[in-house]
C-alpha cells in the first residue's frame, strides 16, 4: 500500500522532513513552493536520484572554485583557460558572471581570455565599485599585455554603469576598448543569449 503525501489545512505537510525540504528547495533561484514540492515529492518517490544528487551537490561543494586569476567556474585553480598557451592574452573580454563565459566557449569565436567582475555596479542594491575587483583588474591588465578589452556586460541601467566606469578605468589612449554591438537585447541576460546573436555582436563590437 502506496504511502499518501497530504498537506494539513496551513499548507504545510503532516511530515516535518518533507516540509523541511521543500522550504530548502523553495530557496533556490527560480523556485516556488509549487516547483519546490514537485522536486521533493520526486526525490522521495526515486531514491536513486535521490541519492545520486545528493553525492553529486556534495561533490561540486567540494571541488568547484572560482579561478583565483580570471574568477571563471573552474576546478583546476588557475582554471585551463588562463593556462593555456593557446589562448590569446592579448585579448580580455570583461564578464559580470562565471555563467557568462559559457557562452563564449561554447560558440568557440572568441580566442582570448576573460576576466570575471561578480557583478555590475548598482548602487540602490548596495553593489559599489569598492565590491568589486577593478583593482585586481587593472593590475591584470598590466601585467598580461593586454591590448584589447571587450566589455561583454548585460544590455541594461547596471551594464552600462559599469561599461561607463571601466571606460574611465581603463581608457589611457593605448589599449583598444571595445564593448559588444547591437544584437543584445535591452534587459536581455548575456548568459541566455543564443550563439548567432551572440557572434554578430562580438564580430560587431565598436569602440566607446
Amino acid at each position: 500500500m502506496s504511502r499518501k503525501l497530504n498537506a494539513n489545512e496551513g499548507g504545510e505537510f503532516q511530515s516535518p522532513a518533507l516540509e523541511r525540504l521543500v522550504r530548502s528547495l523553495s530557496r533556490l533561484p527560480g523556485l516556488g513552493r509549487k516547483s519546490a514540492t514537485r522536486i521533493a515529492l520526486h526525490l522521495i518517490a526515486q531514491k536513486a536520484s535521490s541519492e545520486e544528487l545528493l553525492i553529486s551537490a556534495a561533490e561540486a561543494a567540494e571541488k568547484v572554485t572560482n579561478c583565483s586569476n580570471c574568477g571563471a567556474i573552474t576546478e583546476p585553480d588557475p582554471c585551463r583557460i588562463c593556462c593555456s598557451d593557446r589562448r590569446d592574452a592579448s585579448q580580455l573580454c570583461i564578464v559580470a558572471s562565471p555563467v557568462d563565459v559559457l557562452p563564449f566557449e561554447k560558440a568557440g569565436f572568441f580566442p582570448g581570455r576573460y576576466f570575471v567582475l561578480g557583478a555590475l555596479l548598482s548602487p540602490l542594491d548596495g553593489v559599489r565599485a569598492g565590491d568589486l575587483p577593478f583593482e585586481r583588474l587593472a593590475e591584470r591588465v598590466r601585467n598580461d599585455g593586454v591590448t584589447e578589452i571587450i566589455l561583454a556586460l548585460d544590455a541594461s541601467v547596471e551594464g552600462e554603469t559599469t561599461a561607463l566606469y571601466l571606460q574611465q578605468l581603463l581608457d589611457d589612449g593605448k589599449i583598444k576598448l571595445t564593448r559588444l554591438a547591437t544584437g543584445i537585447p535591452v534587459g536581455g541576460a548575456l548568459a541566455y543569449t543564443d550563439e548567432v546573436t551572440l557572434q554578430r555582436a562580438f564580430q560587431g563590437r565598436r569602440s566607446f
